[in-house]
């Protein structure tokens, strides 16, 4: 809490299997009164997975709430009592078929701090070894990409990443990685993988 608020009532509005939206009274450090509505629900997971020649593992998919497919970092919620690292890992095989030796926090983010309480645990994942993914019947229309990590930083200027969480991992991801970057088109196979380097993925160029 707020030093000097304090919540005077707090109502669970509804209850869903997601989500609980609440409506809280409180009163402010002036003794003003207020009422702040707003959602609880699970934390949520998002990882930015980097392989060996520079590209990130992005997904597309319809998205209902909003209306539209975007291209996402592999990512969802956090099982009851789930440490959000363990969270990420599964997602990640899941969404993508993606298993990585080395996964480390970016960040952790507030999704909607005055709407929302929750939070969005953002992760690197590197050392990666490409399997078969194990996506759910609603994930049906997902598909997997491979982007140079540059161009997805420029699909964060130009509107082609719009989702929160994966602006924040691209850009945090590439704040961190030194030397220069490989500059290639998206999905080209190299002619030798290297041993635990992906190499033809479903799915072609993002967007």
């Amino acid at each position: 809490m707020i030093k000097g608020w304090s919540t005077q009532s707090s109502t669970e509005v509804y209850r869903g299997p997601r989500l609980v939206v609440r409506r809280d009274e409180i009163r402010r450090a002036d003794g003003s009164p207020g009422t702040y509505e707003y959602t609880e629900a699970v934390d949520g997971v998002r990882v930015l997975a980097l392989d060996d020649r520079g590209r990130v593992a992005l997904v597309a998919e319809d998205v209902y709430v909003c209306g539209l497919r975007l291209v996402l970092c592999p990512g969802g919620g956090c099982g009851a009592d789930e440490d959000p690292e363990a969270a990420a890992r599964r997602e990640l095989r899941e969404e993508a078929g993606i298993e990585a030796d080395r996964i480390e926090p970016l960040t952790v983010m507030l999704r909607m701090p005055a709407g929302a309480r929750t939070r969005e645990h953002l992760y690197l994942a590197t050392g990666l070894t490409v399997g078969e993914h194990r996506r759910e019947p609603s994930e049906a229309d997902m598909e997997l990409h491979w982007v140079p990590l540059a161009e997805a930083v420029a699909m964060c200027g130009d509107g082609r990443i719009t989702e929160a969480g994966t602006l924040v991992a691209v850009l945090l991801t590439a704040q961190r990685t030194t030397g220069p970057l490989p500059h290639q088109s998206a999905d080209r196979p190299p002619s030798r993988p290297a041993p635990g380097t992906p190499g033809n993925a479903t799915g072609t160029a993002a967007g």
